[in-house]
């Protein structure tokens, strides 16, 4: 249907937009102590399966999605290289809002491709049949510990726009929108707070066996699974916008 739009519409009528995919600064350098319970936290990789993101006009009346269709997956910690942003002409009009999905690769009927992640993390994603998988450590000067754990859940996250944030793409001009994932939403103590503090300590307690790395399964057994996996509904948004609301699952609609 897009492809058909698209062909009718004279070269004057569109834009360019260009979508990257971006982790925030708590992903590409670090929370610092002073911003948590007093531990440094440093993520080494966070990787996201992403789906379908875009832009969407008249959020509030007969809206119409624009969509770069597919599955790609990407590694948060690295700056996107020149090029790697998704980019297609679209109709040169304003967009008010923006959506997307991550989601495992098997929820939708797409191969997964690289966004900016290796073939290997793209492989894993496939075969682990994950959505997200974060790897690190954090310390307190005095104790140090490492995590490495992945999430499998299935969520669509959609930002409505105002004001600046409107997307007012002209004729043949450019605009880019950065989908930002923020890492440090995993922390926090409660779920749909977003001034709750971010604390680390529970999750060292963890450690249980003591060989200083906190698994799935010790989350699981300490009871801080459901709230990090309800967390995770929480890290999306858009830079500029602020968080998208996100919501479990969901078509494309």
């Amino acid at each position: 249907m897009l492809a058909g739009l698209l062909g009718s519409l004279g070269c004057s009528d569109l834009g360019t937009h260009e979508l990257a995919i971006e982790g925030n600064e708590a992903i590409t350098q670090s929370i610092e102590a002073s911003a948590t319970d007093g531990w440094t936290i440093t993520f080494t990789s966070f990787v996201v399966v992403v789906h379908d993101p875009g832009l969407i006009e008249r959020t509030d009346n007969k809206p119409t999605w624009v969509r770069v269709n597919g599955v790609t997956v990407w590694e948060l910690v690295s700056d996107l290289a020149e090029g790697e942003a998704l980019s297609r002409q679209i109709r040169a009009t304003n967009y008010d809002g923006a959506d997307f999905r991550i989601a495992p690769a098997s929820a939708s009927s797409y191969d997964a491709a690289t966004g900016n992640a290796t073939t290997e993390q793209v492989e894993a994603a496939v075969d682990g049949g994950w959505s997200i998988h974060v790897i690190g450590s954090a310390s307190d000067n005095t104790r140090s510990v490492d995590f490495d754990w992945t999430f499998d859940t299935n969520t669509r996250y959609r930002c409505k726009f105002e004001g600046d944030d409107v997307v007012e793409l002209t004729a043949d001009g450019t605009e880019t929108s950065v989908i930002e994932i923020m890492g440090d939403v995993l922390f926090r103590t409660a779920v749909e707070t977003p001034e709750a503090p971010l604390v680390f300590q529970p999750v060292y307690d963890a450690d249980v066996n003591a060989d200083g790395q906190v698994t799935n399964e010790e989350l699981e057994a300490a009871g801080l699974m459901d709230t990090m996996v309800e967390l995770t509904r929480e890290l999306g948004g858009v830079r500029g916008a602020g968080a998208c609301a996100g919501f479990e699952g969901g078509a494309n609609d």
